[in-house]
């Protein structure tokens, strides 16, 4: 993708692209040969290429040969992460040790083929008291081979509480033992979450919304999905409007149908914006270090800079509302406060 200059006209595309492709029968892909082509290497890049590969043959659309290369690498994957997930949860249930999956498999095994959802490594939750002990449990002989980030409680996930996340978790059967994920609400709240905290820079991440939302079960309970918090239960109504507005996902029976139709106007061009922009750096990466790379491309720079203080990530690190108001206050008290955050580190280092 180098030297390839991206709009916010293909973010459009990609979304295009991904309309309804996480549903057993999706419906036709309108885009043109020439607009795929267009936005294959973000498709691709992003681990999404999957995805639009099973839209195209289910609706008798021949594919292009690298979406089914991606496809069946993906396929190949999956395999290999159900027997990973399995081998984990055998050493932990040895250990008498309670652990969640989130996010890669148990957004996965809801979609129609496990392969269609890309992910790397195994998301695995555990309480405080647990976290050290499972740590270096999972370092050992039987798993130390098996990419796993483990996260201690539900702060960096949730806002529920730990006791409140495993008193509504759920097992489930994979190969011959029983992993446990979060309820359907805890879930799709985790979902929605991890993608404004990161600025929804994956299109994968607002798929696995969209099929969490429409694989519901009739029971489901808003009540616990949003919370009390208004603020951040006015989030995650913006995040299903997003998965809506910009893929097509089904409100059905749902009690957010109005906010959908008023999520402000910036909110789905920052979405676009940066999937039309997927190039090698990433939020993992040092600030400095990730810029640094960038100091003979002035272009990249600035997008790394801009993308690191988005919209999105600004008003959810600054707890803001998502309304009509002008994001760059936000912006620039959020990078504001990282640049500081990044001075405290180097001056104490």
């Amino acid at each position: 993708m180098n030297g390839t200059r991206f709009t916010s006209r293909h973010g459009a595309l990609v979304a295009e692209a991904l309309q309804s492709c996480w549903r057993e029968n999706p419906d036709p892909c309108e885009l043109s040969d020439e607009e795929l082509a267009s936005v294959s290497p973000i498709l691709l890049k992003s681990g999404a290429a999957g995805l639009v590969w099973w839209r195209l043959d289910r609706t008798g659309r021949t594919p292009p040969t690298e979406f089914l290369k991606a496809y069946k690498q993906q396929t190949l994957e999956a395999a290999v992460h159900e027997d990973n997930i399995a081998r984990v949860f055998r050493v932990l249930e040895d250990a008498k040790l309670n652990a969640l999956v989130v996010k890669g498999w148990a957004a996965a095994r809801l979609y129609p083929d496990p392969a269609l959802r890309r992910y790397s490594d195994l998301d695995l939750c555990v309480a405080a008291k647990d976290f050290e002990r499972a740590a270096a449990l999972l370092k050992r002989e039987r798993t130390k081979d098996i990419w796993i980030d483990l996260h201690e409680s539900s702060a960096s996930l949730d806002y529920a509480t730990e006791e409140e996340l495993f008193r509504r978790s759920r097992g489930v059967a994979i190969d011959g033992t029983s992993a446990r994920v979060p309820s359907p609400e805890d879930h799709l709240r985790i979902l929605c979450l991890h993608l404004l905290r990161h600025g929804g820079w994956r299109p994968l991440w607002l798929c696995d919304v969209a099929r969490v939302l429409e694989s519901r079960e009739a029971n489901f309970d808003w009540k616990i999905f949003f919370g009390r918090d208004e603020i951040r239960a006015d989030w995650l109504a913006c995040v299903l409007g997003l998965a809506h507005k910009l893929l097509g996902a089904r409100l059905d029976d749902s009690p957010i149908s109005q906010r959908a139709a008023q999520l402000p106007e910036w909110l789905p061009c920052a979405i676009l914006r940066r999937w039309s922009r997927w190039y090698n750096s990433d939020y993992r990466d040092e600030v400095w270090t990730s810029l640094w790379s960038h100091k003979t491309q002035p272009l990249r720079f600035l997008e790394d800079a801009y993308f690191r203080c988005d919209p999105i990530r600004a008003t959810v690190d600054l707890e803001g509302r998502f309304d009509n108001n002008p994001r760059l206050p936000y912006q620039f008290a959020a990078l504001a406060r990282r640049a500081s955050k990044v001075l405290v580190r180097m001056f104490r280092s």
